[in-house]
């Protein structure tokens, strides 16, 4: 049986993705990664500035795998995993990718990421920003790449800081979680802003 044809408001992802940085590789998700994610996933830190809750039983992360995978084979986003030296470390992501919706163009997506406690505070998460923004504004041939953290988050807003998104504005009290309303900031950058950023 064929696949099904892509929307003409998705993205083409190809499935044959591999992107390497000095200390890592980058490859989309695959089944046989949960395992690896389970420790991580069920982290309550790790989860804490997430949109999900920690994962209680493995299964809930091979239902989080599969659903990535199902995206990417939609032309809807690509996650990946990072891995140092084979090792998994966490994972990067273009979701919610766009083309266009009607007469409109607009070939963007959502940059999202997180890395488990451990290897956290050596540069890995701002090594695979990068390489993420450059698939993304290169074979992707997006125009804008958006991305946002809980107001809380300052580990995550200097991790954008990093990257070079521009702040677009504070959404107040724009969304709850565990009964606690949240700020949300807002980023973006355009891919002249990102080729300019490459040049120096």
């Amino acid at each position: 049986m064929s696949a099904e044809p892509i929307p003409d408001d998705a993205v083409d992802v190809p499935s044959n993705l591999a992107l390497t940085t000095p200390r890592l590789r980058l490859r989309p998700l695959a089944p046989g990664d949960a395992a690896a994610m389970w420790p991580d996933m069920s982290d309550p830190e790790v989860s804490r500035w997430m949109a999900w809750d920690a994962h209680r039983a493995l299964p809930q992360t091979e239902a989080f795998v599969a659903h990535e995978i199902a995206r990417r084979e939609a032309g809807r986003g690509v996650t990946f995993a990072v891995l140092e030296n084979g090792a998994f470390r966490g994972i990067v992501s273009l979701i919610g990718l766009m083309h266009t919706h009607r007469v409109l163009t607009y070939r963007r997506a959502e940059l999202a990421y997180w890395l488990g406690r451990p290897h956290r505070g050596r540069g890995l998460a701002t090594e695979a920003g990068i390489a993420a923004l450059r698939f993304g504004f290169g074979t992707l041939g997006l125009h804008k790449v958006h991305v946002g953290h809980f107001g809380a988050n300052t580990a995550s807003r200097a991790l954008i800081e990093r990257l070079g998104f521009r702040l677009v504005g504070i959404q107040r009290q724009e969304f709850s979680k565990d009964g606690v309303w949240h700020d949300h900031h807002l980023y973006e950058m355009l891919d002249v802003e990102f080729a300019a950023r490459e040049k120096n």
